[in-house]
């Protein structure tokens, strides 16, 4: 099973890899890929394909992956989140 870091509004900022923005509701959860050195983030997409791309990013560039998650969307089935702190 996958594990991601879990950042929150703060330590996002500081996080040094790149963070996937949940949002959403229950019915359709949808992912934003922010890469770490680029102002914003891409187009609100399913979250899997948000997932995989950033799966992608991290085989190129092997920067670790946060999710960010303010509204406790995230499915348990697509991975463990693991509070991040600086």
């Amino acid at each position: 099973m996958q594990k991601f870091d879990l950042v929150d509004n703060e330590t996002a900022l500081s996080y040094p890899g790149h963070v996937i923005i949940v949002a959403g509701d229950k019915a359709g959860i949808t992912g934003e890929l922010a890469l770490r050195g680029q102002s914003h983030p891409s187009q609100a997409e399913p979250l899997e394909v948000a997932i995989h791309q950033a799966l992608l990013v991290k085989q190129r560039d092997a920067l670790p992956i946060a999710v960010k998650d303010d509204l406790g969307l995230w499915p348990a089935r697509l991975g463990e989140l693991v509070p991040w702190t600086p």
